[in-house]
């Protein structure tokens, strides 16, 4: 598979010092997060443990699907491949109590067959062909399951951002334990649901979604280890520094502030996500992102425009 390399304009030298400050530049006070510099590449679980983590971490949205269909371990490889740092995952439960990623509660969409996830078998969901796939290619092809789905994102050296479609939960958390995943899986689902899974195991890394900063007293109460929460909305950098001040990362997705724009080459969107220090963003667009991020890295300059994302 060829990479796909995206170069930028280059801005005058002199206009660099500038407009670093206002792009929030790696380890700027205005959205950064650490001293260390972009070579010092921390891995995705050590970024998000870690208090001084220097970079932004991208989350590919179910994967690279403008290469490979959504949710595919095809898609998983092509994402790594990009550079992001988590793909977004959807998890859904089998008649057999097996587990299998699949965003929708049926596999019309997706696939060549039909009918409800919960309502077939393992064995059934993978006799189907995902649309878009290669025939023969088992990665690009086939309904994956959640464990295979953990054990290449193990293998690739990044994490899965687990959105879980089940309320099986107890499913999913077999799966992390059994493989010994808990570096490589970050559970999202609301308080309830992640605390009686944390109760279980105390290594779990889970995210729930926060409406605002008066809901993070009580979870950190519940939440032991919390240290990454999910928010909605437009960016904001004080926002996003009073949860750091408290301990807690920030996760948002980008895809209708910040893809929207970059459907016509507009960066703003994305740069503003980077400027307020939010630390893990998913997109749609990662072959995109990552080259802006990039960009940012080394020059402290994050892009206002580039290629379409369409």
């Amino acid at each position: 598979m060829s990479t796909r390399v995206f170069r930028f304009p280059q801005l005058p030298l002199v206009l660099l010092p500038l407009l670093a400050a206002c792009a929030g530049a790696p380890g700027s006070s205005d959205g950064g997060d650490g001293d260390a510099g972009p070579d010092e590449r921390l891995t995705p679980y050590q970024c998000l443990v870690s208090t001084d983590c220097p970079r932004r971490l991208v989350a590919a949205h179910r994967g690279d699907h403008h290469q490979y269909p959504e949710n595919s371990l095809a898609a998983i490889r092509a994402a790594a491949e990009l550079g992001a740092d988590f793909v977004e995952v959807d998890v859904r439960h089998t008649a057999d109590d097996r587990l299998v990623l699949m965003h929708d509660d049926s596999v019309d969409r997706t696939t060549d067959g039909s009918g409800a996830v919960v309502e077939l078998t393992l064995q059934q969901l993978q006799q189907l062909q995902l649309e878009g796939g290669t025939p023969g290619d088992p990665e690009s092809s086939q309904v994956p399951t959640f464990p295979a789905a953990l054990e290449l994102a193990r293998q690739l050296g990044i994490m899965l951002y687990v959105d879980q479609k089940t309320e099986r939960w107890e499913l999913v958390l077999a799966a992390i334990q059994a493989g010994g995943y808990h570096h490589t899986a970050l559970v999202r689902d609301p308080i309830d649901t992640v605390a009686a899974m944390a109760e279980r195991d105390g290594e779990l890394l889970v995210m729930p979604p926060c409406d605002d900063l008066s809901q993070l007293g009580q979870f950190q109460q519940r939440l032991p280890r919390l240290l990454i929460v999910e928010l909605a909305g437009t960016p904001a950098s004080d926002t996003v520094a009073a949860f750091h001040q408290a301990g807690v990362k920030v996760q948002m997705d980008a895809m209708a502030l910040g893809d929207s724009k970059a459907l016509v080459g507009d960066y703003t969107g994305w740069r503003d996500f980077v400027q307020a220090g939010v630390d893990l963003i998913q997109t749609d667009f990662a072959h995109l992102f990552v080259p802006a991020l990039r960009q940012w890295e080394e020059t402290g300059v994050f892009p206002a425009e580039g290629p379409p994302a369409l």
